[in-house]
């Protein structure tokens, strides 16, 4: 509990009317969470107006609302107009939890692509060191022996100050997130702390919410241009955007990469489809690591995790247990083995630059065919759609075009797009809308050594059609599929 007055000192641009003199149980952004004594901040949402929702919220208890329109609450309601009741929330959480970033040692992840597997493998680093670690990201939210299932990457500003708290309750000392272009232009990580910020890469994604490339850009230098200057700052050299960055960033830089002379460096690169070996040229000395995830995309993600492992000064030894102790990141090149006689591999590959990457390390690893199914989101950045269509034309040897997750769009709108760049590459493709027939189909095409890579949704164990939200789970698909073709 706290009192209002305390609260509104974390804003400076406010207009209050009523009293201050009221103690604040909970704070809410969403109606349905309010209750006696709460403080409710009326959001500006993309479907939905939370100005729309405030009497709802008297009716449930709240005795102060922050709106950023002039809106009459009644007798005994204090209102708090401000500017940006997105950015009011953050502070306002940030004193009601008690400022939790500040008392943890906070490790940012940004970048299109790589965030969610550069954060397990920094946790299992820490793990193996001994060090407490949390994990925030997009698979699940980790605080201690609790998993949380993730509704959103990067978490609304209250509730990620919620979990950081719980991160400081449970005297966690150490915690990874990874930091959306969304949540930096939504400002959701406003008074949130990071020790070490690290970028992984861009590519074309989410423009149908940043409208171009350089405000994407843009969104992404804000983790870096906010960190202090005892901070630190972990870059993937080898990304052209990287000199951009690197004239923004306020504090010390790290950096790391395979093809530019950087601070941590791979070589003698031995890649297979089990995972790969390499040297790792780091300022503290050398390491061999044996990493169990595929692809030269991983041994990027596996440097960044190092460059961040030798700021936090761990040991060599236990940066080598940590990183050879993973075995698979959920829905990252995840492979699926029934004991059939070719690779099926599920992939959260949904970018361009993403698909490529992942199919580029198949042709590598193969000498057979590789046979891709995949489709684009609905509702989401349109212009990748034609881009992923040529891409897939280019590295694959026959692709199955199916739904993904089409929200409110036509299925055949988004494929007619995809279609645009398959004929443009000139690959050969087929059309199957249901995803587990076009899953069974690419299966059934399967020989001995070619590699079935079912791209798009990774991890996700639904798929959203119009307004339905159905269970659909890539991987058990294709493993039952598998299993009914061993039967016959």
């Amino acid at each position: 509990m706290v009192q209002l007055n305390q609260l509104l000192g974390a804003l400076k641009e406010k207009e209050v009317c009523g009293s201050q003199d009221i103690e604040i149980k909970k704070i809410a952004y969403d109606s349905k969470e309010v209750k006696r004594n709460s403080l409710f901040v009326a959001i500006p949402g993309f479907r939905t107006d939370g100005h729309r929702f405030i009497n709802e919220a008297l009716l449930k208890g709240a005795r102060a609302v922050v709106t950023e329109k002039k809106i009459p609450l009644g007798e005994g309601v204090t209102g708090i107009r401000v500017p940006d009741t997105r950015k009011a929330l953050a502070l306002l959480a940030d004193r009601f939890y008690h400022h939790p970033s500040g008392k943890i040692r906070l490790i940012g992840i940004t970048g299109t692509n790589g965030k969610t597997t550069t954060s397990h493998l920094i946790e299992a680093i820490l793990t193996a060191d001994k060090r407490g670690c949390g994990l925030l990201g997009t698979i699940a939210h980790k605080i201690g022996s609790k998993t949380i299932p993730a509704q959103i990457t990067t978490p609304e500003s209250l509730d990620l100050q919620s979990l950081l708290s719980q991160l400081v309750e449970k005297k966690i000392k150490y915690a990874v997130m990874e930091v959306t272009s969304h949540s930096l232009q939504l400002s959701r990580i406003e008074n949130v702390h990071f020790s070490i910020a690290v970028f992984t890469n861009l590519s074309i994604d989410h423009l149908d919410f940043h409208q171009t490339i350089e405000n994407y850009l843009e969104a992404k230098t804000r983790l870096f241009t906010r960190l202090a200057k005892r901070a630190f700052a972990v870059i993937n050299i080898d990304d052209p955007k990287s000199n951009y960055l690197r004239k923004r960033i306020p504090c010390s830089i790290l950096t790391y990469g395979i093809e530019k002379k950087a601070d941590v460096r791979a070589r003698r690169i031995d890649l297979s489809l089990e995972g790969s070996s390499f040297k790792v040229k780091t300022p503290g000395g050398e390491l061999d690591i044996d990493l169990f995830l595929p692809g030269e995309h991983n041994i990027y993600n596996a440097l960044a995790a190092i460059g961040v492992s030798f700021l936090l000064k761990i040991p060599p030894a236990a940066i080598k247990k940590g990183l050879e102790r993973i075995r698979n990141i959920p829905g990252r090149f995840e492979r699926i083995d029934e004991g059939q006689d070719f690779w099926v591999i599920v992939d959260y590959a949904h970018t361009d630059d993403a698909l490529e990457k992942v199919l580029s390390t198949c042709r590598e690893l193969t000498k057979g065919r590789v046979i891709l199914v995949f489709g684009c989101g609905g509702d989401r950045d349109r212009s990748k759609r034609p881009l992923m269509g040529e891409t897939a034309a280019r590295h694959s040897n026959y692709t199955i075009i199916t739904n993904d997750n089409p929200r409110s769009e036509e299925s055949l709108s988004i494929i007619s797009s995809i279609e645009v760049g398959m004929k443009r590459g000139g690959g050969r493709y087929t059309i199957i809308l249901d995803r587990k027939e076009a899953i069974r189909k690419a299966i059934e095409e399967a020989g001995s050594g070619d590699i079935v890579l079912i791209a798009g949704k990774g991890h996700e164990t639904a798929q959203t059609i119009g307004t339905q939200v159905l269970p659909f789970d890539d991987r058990e698909v294709a493993r039952k599929i598998l299993k009914e073709q061993e039967i016959s």
